[in-house]
């Protein structure tokens, strides 16, 4: 087997020092987009302004949107570490402290708390517009919800030899908000960024294309390509290298640019804000009267006397219905009611609203509830539904900043050890974390019975962890028995013995826990009786055999320390 092994090797490293002929998979040449900037799609006749006014002007789009962005953001953000110990030879990462690579067996360090410094003390500090970090995250959430792009610009500060003309490194100097309104992103035919414009990172007016020299005409630094533009202003466009502007998207991420929510849902909105107006106008401007009332007379100047008296009236009060004359040659007198308009109960106003609202509502998943909407929630069972479904979306959420956004900013701060991780909106109650913290304490005593030392990690004030190592007798001494209990023979106390050979390697949060009578084919529980673990027939019914009932019998060392604890008992208890 070791020949083969070698041999193996031996063809690999041989194959390594000769040449290669590469191929690979052709890309599509299909033309997706035109070549140049990228515009948006939207539909016929809205532009990215005209979502953003309805998106202010309706007040459930309105309502909707704030909520939601309040819940992803309450309770704020903090710092984690990405790893416990991470090797310095091939960059295995493991939550257990040890001091060599289960791998590669190198040494391992902790994560850089020098890392911290500077991004913590920016991210506290306000930009250029006195913005801090918290405000540009309510902005791009509202992007995101609106438009469904985002844009988050690294202001980059970069030093350079005055000799050489030679960028020597960079930082990040503020974090602004880029207006979905105003960006593009510049791409080829296929998708892809760049390939289009190459601009100097140090005079930013200078621009290449295609086939021209890549070199500055100022600095004679190379030049790079340009992955975004600002075409704000009657300036000129300003354009972004890579890793200075970070694009997101939340419901339909694509190559480019994502899909708008408010252009799918918007002929809701504007049946909402059609009503909105319509109920304005009837209350405030008194248009649209329900009707009016036409007298057939001979006399149509004595009519005229009342018009002054209507105007009068309609001043005071907007639902006065006013007077008309007709004149009639036959002589003949009568009145009549003419209907203009229908009332609100028949034209099902609140019906159609309450639609309406629940179409919008429904994709975003925020519920009734947290609209203070109580009239609608249904009783206890039917809110807490709903705020299961809302914190579903909530967290929906939060991932596209947890696992997107925040991990390419760090990035641009060259931060590789530590992570920022958003706070649940929902806090867990207390006597949950205690309970589950109750667990973690009683399953790290029963692992140190099978040899085994917990070690607590390090995890702030949220909840108590443990990482669990084999026991080294020397080091660590005899493992813990419970009074009264002696070792079985041929284990000692701080080792696995006969039972960790039979079991195996337990692994940590595997081991159950044991009760009285469950060390058999079933587990007893205080709640019930034994539910076997395996069974002979696959049939409902009782277990099979006493054994899988109750247990095997008791060993001298049980019977011996129940009797001890049973001594200790006062009588009558």
């Amino acid at each position: 087997m070791a020949d083969e092994e070698q041999g193996r090797i031996g063809k690999f490293l041989s194959a390594i020092g000769s040449p290669f002929r590469r191929r690979t998979t052709p890309e599509p040449q299909m033309p997706l987009y035109t070549t140049g900037i990228q515009e948006p799609v939207l539909a016929q006749g809205i532009t990215i302004p005209a979502l953003y006014a309805v998106s202010q002007e309706n007040l459930i789009l309105r309502t909707v949107i704030s909520k939601l962005s309040q819940e992803i953001f309450r309770r704020g953000y903090y710092w984690e570490k990405k790893f416990q110990h991470k090797c310095t030879k091939c960059g295995e990462e493991s939550n257990q402290e040890t001091e060599q690579c289960s791998l590669c067996g190198g040494e391992t360090r902790t994560p850089d708390v020098n890392q911290l410094v500077y991004p913590k003390w920016l991210l506290d500090q306000q930009n250029s517009m006195e913005q801090n970090f918290m405000h540009v995250l309510n902005e791009i959430e509202r992007d995101l919800n609106v438009v469904d792009d985002a844009f988050l610009i690294c202001v980059k500060e970069y030093f350079v030899d005055p000799e050489t003309s030679d960028i020597k490194f960079y930082r990040v100097k503020e974090m602004i908000r880029g207006d979905p309104i105003f960006m593009r992103i510049i791409s080829d035919k296929r998708g892809v960024r760049g390939g289009r414009y190459k601009v100097c990172p140090l005079h930013r007016d200078q621009i290449s294309y295609p086939g021209q020299d890549d070199k500055c005409e100022v600095c004679g630094n190379n030049m790079q390509e340009a992955h975004y533009a600002n075409m704000a202003g009657s300036g000129k466009t300003q354009y972004y290298l890579e890793g200075e502007v970070i694009h997101i998207s939340k419901y339909n991420p694509s190559k480019l640019y994502g899909k708008s929510p408010v252009n799918t849902m918007w002929r809701q909105a504007m049946t909402l804000t059609a009503m909105d107006n319509y109920m304005y106008t009837s209350y405030q401007k008194r248009r649209s009267p329900k009707g009016i009332i036409s007298v057939t007379t001979d006399n149509l100047e004595s009519m005229k006397s009342f018009w002054k008296s209507v105007d009068e009236k309609m001043e005071r009060d907007p639902h006065y219905i006013p007077k008309v004359g007709i004149e009639s040659q036959t002589g003949r007198g009568g009145v009549n009611w003419v209907k203009f308009m229908d009332t609100l109960e028949e034209m099902q106003y609140i019906p159609v609203r309450d639609e309406m609202r629940n179409r919008i509502a429904g994709f975003y998943g925020v519920s009734s509830i947290f609209m203070i909407d109580s009239g609608k929630s249904g009783g206890l069972n039917n809110e807490g539904m709903q705020i299961l479904v809302t914190n579903r979306a909530v967290e929906f959420g939060q991932k596209v900043y947890t696992q997107v956004l925040f991990p390419r900013m760090l990035q641009q701060m060259e931060v590789t050890d530590w992570k920022i991780t958003l706070y649940p909106n929902e806090e867990e109650d207390e006597i949950t974390r205690l309970r589950r913290d109750e667990m973690e304490v009683n399953l790290a005593q029963r692992m140190m019975m099978l040899g085994y030392k917990p070690e607590l990690m390090e995890q702030g004030d949220r909840d108590i962890r443990f990482t669990y190592r084999q026991m080294n007798p020397e080091q660590d001494g005899a493992a813990p028995m419970p009074p009264g209990m002696q070792p079985p023979a041929g284990m000692s106390p701080g080792s696995g013995g006969p039972m960790a050979q039979q079991m195996g390697a337990v692994p940590p949060g595997l081991m159950p826990p044991s009760q009285p009578g469950g060390e058999g084919q079933g587990i007893r529980t205080p709640r019930g009786p034994a539910s076997p673990d395996r069974r002979t027939s696959f049939g409902v019914g009782s277990p099979t055999s006493s054994v899988q009932q109750r247990g095997p019998p008791n060993s001298q060392a049980q019977d011996n320390s129940r009797a001890l604890m049973d001594a200790r008992r006062f009588r009558g208890a």
